[in-house]
C-alpha cells in the first residue's frame, strides 16, 4: 500500500557538517539521498505516513533525533 502523505526535509551545508547527520540517519528509518554540490552536500530526507497525523509525528521524531548534533 503506499502511502498518502509526504514530506521532504531538505538540509544544506558542509561535508563535514554533513557526515553526524548521514550517520543518525543510517540508524533511522527514513529514505535519504546525498547531493554532493559545488561547496555543500544537500541531503533529501523523505516522511512518509498513511495519516497526517503519523506524518507529523514522524517529522517531530526526526527533528528530535537531528536536533542532538546541536548539543
Amino acid at each position: 500500500m503506499s502511502k498518502e502523505h509526504q514530506v521532504v526535509v531538505s538540509w544544506t551545508g558542509s561535508e563535514a557538517d554533513a557526515n553526524p547527520i548521514i550517520s543518525i540517519l543510517n540508524q533511522l528509518d527514513f529514505p535519504f539521498n546525498v547531493h554532493p554540490e559545488d561547496k555543500n552536500t544537500r541531503i533529501d530526507i523523505t516522511v512518509e505516513s498513511d495519516t497526517m497525523r503519523g506524518l507529523r509525528d514522524s517529522v517531530d521524531d526526526l527533528l528530535v533525533q537531528l536536533s542532538s548534533l546541536e548539543d
